[in-house]
């Protein structure tokens, strides 16, 4: 389950990072629905860690696996795309 929640998670910060105007890997941040994936696998993630561990532990272990991937993100994406590489919109 922890394996399913750290994926979870990380797919929810993805998509939460595909919709901001502020994300390098798209032309166009993605529309509304990607939000709503966002909040989903959100609590996908929430759920998973709650059933592998008890609900306390698992609240905190949720949230810093989403703010784990948040903060990830953005580096990992400059790895693969340099701000310098980009073109200008």
């Amino acid at each position: 389950m922890n394996i399913l929640g750290c994926l979870a998670a990380f797919i929810a910060m993805a998509l939460a990072y595909l919709c901001s105007r502020n994300q390098r890997l798209l032309a166009r941040p993605i529309g509304p629905g990607g939000r709503i994936g966002a909040a989903v696998f959100a609590v996908v993630a929430l759920i998973a860690w709650i059933a592998g561990e008890t609900s306390l532990p698992g609240i905190f272990a949720a949230a810093t696996a989403l703010m784990f991937s948040a903060v990830a993100l953005p580096y990992i994406t400059w790895l693969f795309r340099p701000a310098t590489a980009r073109k200008t919109r």
